[in-house]
């Protein structure tokens, strides 16, 4: 009997530079346009965790880091088409500089696949 190899986990880690047209909004705008358009993508997309990062108190670029966990890379593309028809990326609030992903684990899987794990 064969064993059931799991599936690779995708984690995406996507730059983000706020823009001025963000920083002038008001702290409540800016939660209303998240919650409004941002909020709702990650219901509909639930395979996707999601995890926002600030960076800008430490390092010029990115401003900000989303980072995005998930088993099914067609939910991550669907997410993130969702988020550039979104005011983040389409007024736009946000710049993307970076889009990097990654397999969890991937020298293991691979081993673990070509049969090089001992």
């Amino acid at each position: 009997m064969s064993e059931i190899q799991p599936q690779p986990r995708f984690t995406i880690f996507v730059h983000l530079t706020a823009l001025p047209a963000w920083l002038a909004l008001g702290r409540p705008e800016r939660q209303r346009i998240i919650a409004e358009h941002v909020e709702p993508l990650l219901k509909r997309h639930s395979a996707v965790q999601v995890r926002w990062f600030d960076a800008e108190a430490w390092a010029a670029a990115p401003s900000d880091v989303l980072m995005a966990t998930t088993d099914d890379p067609t939910a991550w593309s669907d997410l993130f088409e969702g988020l550039r028809d979104s005011p983040l990326w389409s007024v736009p609030y946000f710049r993307v500089d970076m889009v990097l992903p990654t397999v969890e684990d991937g020298f293991a899987d691979y081993e673990r696949r070509t049969g090089q794990r001992g």
